[in-house]
């Protein structure tokens, strides 16, 4: 079945848009085009305007953007994360030597910090060696901005180099890849406040989840290809080894525009398809009984050693990236509220509605409140609440 055949029937089951004027035989696809034409504009111009860097390209030496800042997901106000590559590697297997290691780099990069020997002509706010962190890290703000430092010690740069690759050749298929992923973190991120960052993270996904279920969601509707097995030649790991960077391999930018000539496609709005990423996480996965395998998009039943709420297989990371997501159920809960918001608003308000109300912080709920929501299958939880999730 096609990507235009797809995305028809399941908008031909939630039905046609209640606004505007459409012809007789117009397609479903076309009319909520239409009908959410603004919204569509709005996504693509907070994208332009709140991009933190526009067609800058990087050579591999001693400092390499990566990331949201590299991939083109960096939005204006996002934090930064540093992370120290160490060769040579000691790898995942080392577990508790690679974590010591660890602590032993961050706490000489943090006293020479607090000494002035690095960073010594920054503004310095809230520095901090985190060292009993699952993944110990030195946090802070630098001239204002949220900085986190890492260091990894694997075979390859790091996951986050690789993630970049991929990222880059998802948007050369597709640039509403890019948009919609942009869109939906953004959207995510302004239901989080200063008192709710503990729930907030067992509610919605990371950055890096939340990027994944994109993909996830346009592979579903072959929008995007597999582009593990069509350009394993320029996106394996094997194009991260240690001597390839001494080389100067580049980082961010894994595929020739040319290899894409002959992509086909359904041509339908970033509007529409945002709309559809919600319908598909509120009202067509199962997160409890099926895990999500990025590489071909398909849905697998979860085994029995899959504890995680939601699980999600990444191609470059073994380990589950969705697995601080406890509370799937007031996640699906506020992907409802936004199906409500795009159904019932003008499309120029949709964008701000979308963004108006906050995630309320689980700690400020009365005991009696939290067994509402269980029996709502919107808290999972036991009570009462911890301070960290």
């Amino acid at each position: 079945m096609s990507a235009k055949h797809e995305i028809e029937s399941r908008l031909r089951a939630i039905g046609a848009p209640k606004d505007g004027e459409f012809t007789k035989h117009e397609s479903l696809t076309s009319q909520w085009d239409k009908s959410l034409k603004k919204f569509s504009d709005q996504i693509e111009q907070y994208y332009i305007e709140n991009r933190q860097i526009n067609g800058v390209q990087y050579e591999m030496k001693a400092v390499v953007p990566f990331g949201s800042s590299a991939s083109g997901l960096g939005m204006t106000g996002g934090d930064l994360d540093m992370i120290v590559c160490v060769h040579p590697p000691l790898g995942k297997k080392a577990g508790r030597l690679v974590k010591r290691r660890c602590n032993d780099i961050l706490e000489v990069i943090f006293k020479k910090i607090q000494c002035g020997d690095m960073l010594k002509t920054r503004k310095l706010e809230e520095m901090e060696h985190i060292d009993g962190a699952r993944v110990p890290i030195i946090t802070g703000k630098v001239d204002g901005v949220d900085l986190d430092i890492s260091i990894s010690m694997t075979y390859t740069v790091s996951a986050q180099y690789l993630a970049s690759k991929f990222i880059d050749a998802y948007e050369k298929y597709d640039r509403r890849f890019i948009l919609l992923a942009a869109f939906v973190k953004a959207w995510q991120k302004s239901k989080k406040t200063d008192q709710n960052e503990d729930y907030f993270r067992t509610v919605f996904p990371n950055s890096c989840s939340t990027v994944l279920l994109v993909v996830f969601f346009m592979k579903h509707y072959k929008l995007l290809p597999n582009i593990n097995k069509k350009h394993w030649a320029e996106l394996s790991d094997a194009r991260a080894t240690w001597p390839r960077v001494r080389q100067g391999e580049n980082g961010s930018f894994g595929i020739p525009r040319q290899y894409l000539a002959n992509w086909n496609t359904c041509d339908v709005s970033v509007g529409t398809l945002f709309f559809l990423f919600i319908d598909f996480y509120a009202n067509i996965m199962d997160f409890k009984n099926y895990r999500m395998v990025i590489e071909d998009g398909s849905l697998r039943r979860k085994g029995k050693r899959r504890t995680h709420r939601v699980v999600i297989e990444d191609v470059i990371d073994s380990d589950n990236p969705a697995k601080s997501v406890t509370e799937e159920g007031m996640f699906v809960n506020w992907l409802k509220k936004a199906i409500t918001i795009v159904k019932s608003t003008e499309a120029e308000g949709i964008f701000d509605e979308l963004m108006k109300d906050k995630l309320r912080d689980i700690m400020s709920y009365t005991k009696q409140e939290v067994n509402e929501l269980r029996q709502r299958g919107l808290h999972a939880a036991p009570w009462p609440p911890v301070k960290r999730y």
